[in-house]
């Protein structure tokens, strides 16, 4: 591909895909373990017409194909359209259902649900009727899952999620994230003084949480469970106390600085974020 021909509108790319034989040598080399020559990709593809096999494997080479020793592979770009085509993303519509999560309420006690429709999980309490989270799932997470499986795939994405964020990147598009602490939001519960949001630069897309799920991954948090017989990476963070929203409380509101306090078997550990979400520990 020349130079001038590198950047591809996004109207051209997604055209390209608009053909049940490209997406067949797609699949054809995603399925591969090797690149494959012409005539293996020919018949894998199964298409009579040499010529106009050619044909559409020429549209997608520079983009979504490499040639390489007259051998063919899939470019990154062709590796993201299938996994998007396996997600499900574009193509599937899960149909709702309600899971117990075996995990429980710390106000009530309650068992916690799940309740998955639209491409969207919420973790809820039906005795407190609180809502404890909000997030998107592609519909392929459910395809090779039991419901135990289930459980912590629904937290392992959204901390995941939450976590690449705040490491600066996009799960959307790839773009730069920029994370901000916030003192209004249509996500707040109506205690909520404060919380951090990161917003794509380039796609807008944007996640809203509070600060305890900012302050889950700091060193110091996780060594202070560990140091209190809890292993961060094994415990359902839906049963900790500390996260809740109202436990992020305004000190400070020119500069704004949020503290957060963490209480476990009668220690302390307290953490301020500020404007930058610089982390103190005292």
């Amino acid at each position: 591909m020349d130079a001038d021909e590198r950047d591809v509108s996004p109207e051209k790319a997604f055209s390209l895909l608009g053909n049940d034989t490209r997406i067949e040598i797609i699949q054809a080399l995603w399925d591969a373990d090797d690149p494959l020559s012409f005539s293996e990709l020919h018949d894998r593809v199964g298409i009579r017409d040499s010529g106009q096999f050619n044909y559409h494997l020429n549209k997608l080479v520079g983009l979504f194909v490499r040639q390489t020793d007259e051998k063919y592979e899939l470019t990154y770009a062709g590796f993201r359209i299938m996994g998007a085509i396996l997600s499900g993303t574009y193509t599937q519509r899960a149909e709702a259902e309600t899971f117990a999560l075996d995990t429980y309420c710390p106000d009530c006690g309650t068992e916690l649900i799940a309740e998955y429709e639209e491409e969207t999980v919420r973790v809820r309490c039906e005795t407190c009727e609180r809502n404890r989270s909000t997030f998107g799932l592609p519909p392929g997470a459910f395809e090779g899952r039991n419901e135990t499986e289930l459980r912590q795939t629904f937290e392992r994405w959204l901390l995941n999620v939450f976590s690449l964020m705040a490491d600066g990147m996009c799960l959307n598009c790839s773009g730069k994230t920029v994370g901000s602490l916030v003192t209004e939001s249509e996500y707040f519960a109506d205690e909520q003084e404060a919380g951090i949001e990161f917003r794509c630069e380039r796609c807008g897309d944007y996640a809203v949480g509070n600060l305890g799920t900012y302050l889950l991954e700091h060193p110091a948090v996780v060594a202070f469970h560990y140091d209190h017989g809890i292993d961060l990476t094994d415990y359902p963070v839906w049963e900790l106390e500390w996260p809740r929203p109202e436990n992020a409380r305004i000190i400070s509101e020119d500069p704004l600085l949020v503290e957060c306090v963490i209480e476990l078997d009668g220690d302390e550990l307290r953490l301020s974020v500020d404007e930058e979400l610089a982390v103190s520990v005292e």
